[in-house]
């Protein structure tokens, strides 16, 4: 397989040309197949006819991918700021030492996981059955907090797909995941979990 640098010159069909051009190898910011976002500064074929893209290298793919599993979607709700206690307490409980933000890479392991698992969307029922017998009635009222965080693309189409499946809002839908957490890591711990929690843990460093 052939390397190029900046400045090489090939030989493409142009589609907006219609023809056999030639072309020269420079650094282009270059939209996604679905036009939901760029990767920057990737090394293309650019027609020297029109100036457009024409070729894409392999050794191009791999920052492309990256730049693709970096882009990031939003997801932000208000909770009762019981279930963000109950979520620090997990993540606590996996790593005394874990970085503050810990707390995200634990939601989204456990978002990934119930979106993975046969079963997931019993789960999720059944934690939400459990959040609402847990705090369904209390004379106080209990203050909330923002809870906000970016996350990729592939994440939060999971995130909606099971959000359809359990028809669930987005709130009742990560309170269900919380309480998720909170059995197979606080009430019952689940040693392959812990184990998997650790390491990513170890590794999100």
């Amino acid at each position: 397989m052939k390397l190029f640098i900046d400045g090489d010159q090939g030989r493409a069909i142009c589609d907006h040309c219609k023809k056999m051009v030639s072309l020269t190898f420079k650094r282009r910011d270059v939209p996604f197949s679905d036009k939901k976002g760029l990767a920057h500064d990737i090394l293309v074929g650019v027609c020297d006819e029109c100036d457009q893209v024409v070729s894409i290298p392999a050794q191009s793919t791999p920052s492309i991918s990256e730049s693709r599993r970096k882009a990031l979607r939003s997801i932000e709700v208000r909770l009762p700021a019981i279930y963000l206690d109950m979520l620090d307490l997990a993540a606590f409980t996996v790593e005394p030492d874990s970085k503050p933000d810990f707390r995200k890479d634990l939601l989204c392991y456990y978002i990934h996981d119930l979106a993975q698992d046969p079963k997931g969307i019993q789960r999720l029922l059944s934690a939400h059955k459990l959040s609402l017998v847990s705090y369904a009635v209390n004379t106080v009222k209990i203050p909330s907090r923002r809870l906000s965080m970016k996350v990729p693309d592939k994440l939060k189409a999971e995130l909606r797909r099971l959000e359809d499946e359990s028809e669930l809002n987005t709130t009742d839908l990560m309170k269900s995941v919380v309480f998720d957490i909170q059995r197979e890591v606080l009430q019952k711990p689940k040693p392959v979990k812990i184990k998997a929690l650790r390491y990513l843990a170890l590794v999100a460093g």
